[in-house]
């Protein structure tokens, strides 16, 4: 099976959200909020759209201080294979302001809801002094966490949401991953199934290629789609 990925409605969504906060003027740009369940495809469209058009992406760690936060920060804004910084937290968010003054750039921010508000509170203060785009990817607890400050709320300028894929992003995942003719009331079921979480398709994509190969045939029939349905609760209750 090829690892692709598929131009999902939402990633397009987010692609122009992401695009319209970039290209605004410094005083015309804002946040973007990119939420929804685990498995909706949210941290693939940050990295895909971060390794095509550039920006600094982070991946918060559980339990992160100021200091680690700012000091991988500021690691992935200078790009550069460097050292760690080992600066305070306080002079790591200056050298961040100082850089993006430079080169202003969207800054990713993967799992931003396992974030501190004080975090976030350190974003806003890089944003307003530069206009750098934040863009905060994370689940729907971030909503929680950014409407503990009513000014950071109302820098949002964009909000994404990734729900479940579609019965026909399934169909077309399936032929490009792994060859699969998968006809549109299968397509339906894998999708209710897995309640459109893109890595449980994925992992019936992968039974359905091998029951394929097995049998010489690439078109999902009843039987193939039964063996790899029944194989495991695609859910936890």
């Amino acid at each position: 099976m090829r690892d692709i990925i598929i131009e999902t409605e939402a990633m397009t969504r987010f692609d122009a959200a992401v695009d319209a906060v970039v290209t605004a003027g410094r005083g015309l740009s804002g946040f973007v909020l990119a939420y929804g369940q685990a498995g909706r495809g949210k941290s693939v469209a940050a990295d895909r759209y971060h390794f095509q058009r550039g920006g600094a992406y982070v991946r918060v760690w559980q339990g992160w201080s100021q200091t680690a936060f700012l000091q991988r920060l500021l690691f992935e804004v200078r790009g550069k294979n460097m050292d760690m910084p080992r600066h305070t937290g306080n002079r790591c968010k200056e050298m961040i302001v100082e850089l993006l003054d430079e080169n202003r750039m969207p800054i990713f921010v993967d799992e931003a809801d396992r974030l501190k508000i004080d975090r976030i509170e350190d974003l806003r203060d890089i944003h307003e002094m530069t206009g750098a785009p934040i863009v905060l990817i994370g689940e729907e607890g971030i909503f929680g966490l950014l409407s503990e400050r009513r000014r950071i709320w109302s820098r949002v300028a964009h909000e994404v949401a990734f729900g479940p894929i579609s019965p026909a992003e399934v169909g077309l995942y399936g032929m490009q991953a792994a060859g699969l003719d998968i006809p549109p009331e299968a397509s339906s079921e894998i999708a209710k199934r897995t309640e459109g979480d893109f890595r449980l398709v994925r992992n019936v994509c992968l039974l359905l290629e091998k029951a394929a190969k097995a049998s010489g045939s690439f078109t999902v029939d009843r039987p193939m789609l039964e063996t790899a349905l029944t194989s495991r609760p695609w859910r936890r209750k």
